[in-house]
């Protein structure tokens, strides 16, 4: 049974530990020490409602309407965009570090480009709902529970290792002239994930 477990494990694992924008985001949040446990606690809850609607049946949702999925995709390769601007942005002015005196604006920020690198990642999708839940679908209900679990598991170990590694590297990482290197490696990785999602979308 516990075979289960170790099945979702390994599954999500192998789903979310490949680089990309949300991974980005919680990395750097750590970096800069701003609200990082906040973000991949976000993350990590995002990613059990999804894997629990898709192992309970919500894949069928993008086989009947798959024009959701391609909606998703444009709006985030339009966020990515906008986000990948505003960092090569602050990278170009060295503007890397916000006053302490913004920080309630910057909570509130934060929560909503969490929330945007979450929901308008149609990569979320595509690997809670559409991978596990078709996986999901071979096995019987009384082994989904332990499988979810699994799942769980590594996408809390995956954000939190994240968020802690970055703020563990941040007396080095934080720096001006390194924060700039990272905004703009972040930002032009982006731009890269827009147009990729963009090509996936129109090919």
């Amino acid at each position: 049974m516990f075979s289960s477990y170790f099945t979702g494990l390994t599954l999500m694992a192998t789903l979310i530990m490949p680089i990309g924008m949300q991974n980005a985001f919680v990395l750097n949040q750590g970096i800069r020490r701003r609200h990082h446990l906040l973000v991949a606690g976000m993350c990590s809850m995002a990613d059990v409602f999804f894997m629990c609607i898709g192992v309970w049946g919500g894949a069928k949702l993008f086989s009947a309407y798959p024009w959701l999925l391609y909606t998703i995709s444009v709006l985030g390769a339009a966020f990515m965009m906008v986000y990948g601007y505003q960092c090569l942005v602050r990278a170009w002015k060295g503007e890397s570090s916000l006053e302490q005196g913004e920080a309630k604006h910057e909570l509130k920020a934060i929560i909503l480009a969490c929330c945007a690198f979450t929901f308008l990642n149609p990569h979320v999708y595509i690997d809670t709902i559409v991978i596990l839940g078709g996986f999901a679908a071979n096995i019987s209900a009384e082994q989904r529970p332990l499988f979810v679990a699994g799942g769980i598991s590594a996408s809390f170990a995956w954000f939190f290792s994240l968020a802690l590694l970055g703020a563990k590297l941040a007396p080095w990482l934080a720096k001006p002239r390194a924060q700039q290197i990272i905004d703009s490696l972040i930002g032009v990785m982006m731009f890269g994930l827009a147009i990729y999602l963009l090509k996936f979308v129109f090919a």
